[in-house]
């Protein structure tokens, strides 16, 4: 494995490129290979909920479509031989015709920046504009489109508005329907479902055999693989349960609320507020899926507070009691 950060890879887990199979998504990738034997597009966006199998899928792609060179067979699955060249150029991150675009380290102080770059999108044209080293297709995938500044954002429309010839570029979005209309507009839309809590159960007995709590895990994550492996590391069950308890109590018992607060504000339960803040911005979207106008407020706002976090020094107490609150409201709608 990589020493550098990875902005796509969950920490003390497998990398998606490294994942000789996936669970679930059948229909995904039958729609896929439908594709690559007609007529594939030029630009996807793999668009569902983070955590759930959308890297992998493209890397499966990836991997399926370079290992096939120039080979104008059809392909019948997008499963491939670890021993290929191709595909362990893929797994090393060194293959000359794939690109992936992520969030990169800050030179100065060694963190992830908190969003994609210009600069990186912009490596897209001169790597669309090379021949295929390998003679066959160029492949760029971007994880994820949710972190693109404005400005990388009108870098990637740009190449969208000049499909490269022989290239294919995957967007990893995990709200597309965020992204802007223009951008949306001049890819294909492959929604990927939320996976059953028995498929999360399989993928966590596959990826981690010995996790504690697997049951438990499986039927918190709503569906992602990403977020039980996250709720695993930092205690998700524990979490849930006092969440849990603060919505029972309607946002009567302070002391709850104020416990939690203290806690994560401490700077080593970092991976913990970050948790919490998925949490709620997932449990206020079920809510504004049920129409509760007051819970879409609430997951903006916790939305825009997950960004804040990554670049400003905010005064996390003060942010887990406004959210909590909100949260707690809804426990007295229900």
């Amino acid at each position: 494995m990589s020493e550098i950060a990875e902005a796509d890879r969950l920490e003390g887990w497998p990398h998606p490129r490294e994942a000789q199979s996936l669970i679930g998504h059948e229909e995904a990738e039958q729609t896929l290979l439908r594709a690559v034997n007609a007529r594939l597009p030029h630009a996807w966006i793999f668009g569902g909920l983070k955590g759930i199998g959308k890297a992998t899928l493209a890397y499966r792609l990836a991997k399926a479509l370079l290992a096939q060179g120039r080979s104008a067979g059809p392909l019948r699955t997008l499963d491939t031989d670890p021993s290929l060249p191709a595909v362990r150029r893929v797994v090393a991150g060194a293959h000359p015709d794939l690109l992936v675009l992520r969030r990169p380290a800050d030179p100065k102080t060694g963190k992830l920046k908190s969003e994609l770059p210009v600069d990186e999108v912009r490596r897209l044209g001169e790597f669309f504009a090379r021949h295929s080293a390998e003679g066959g297709r160029r492949i760029a995938i971007i994880d994820s489109a949710d972190e693109l500044n404005r400005n990388a954002a009108n870098a990637l429309l740009k190449t969208l508005e000049e499909p490269p010839k022989g290239g294919l570029l995957i967007v990893v979005a995990h709200r597309p329907r965020a992204l802007r209309p223009t951008i949306r507009s001049r890819c294909r839309l492959l929604t990927m479902a939320p996976l059953t809590e028995a498929e999360v159960r399989r993928a966590l007995d596959r990826i981690a055999p010995d996790l504690k709590d697997a049951p438990a895990l499986a039927a918190l994550s709503a569906g992602s693989v990403g977020a039980a492996l996250e709720m695993a590391a930092f205690d998700g069950p524990g979490l849930d349960a006092a969440l849990k308890k603060i919505a029972r109590s309607g946002g009567r018992d302070a002391a709850a609320a104020h416990a939690l607060a203290n806690d994560l504000a401490l700077a080593a339960q970092a991976p913990r507020f970050r948790l919490l803040l998925d949490r709620l911005q997932a449990a206020f979207a079920e809510r504004a899926a049920a129409g509760d106008r007051d819970s879409l407020d609430s997951w903006q706002l916790a939305a825009e507070l997950a960004r804040a976090e990554d670049s400003l020094n905010i005064d996390k107490r003060s942010i887990v009691l406004r959210l909590l609150e909100r949260y707690a409201a809804i426990g007295r709608a229900a």
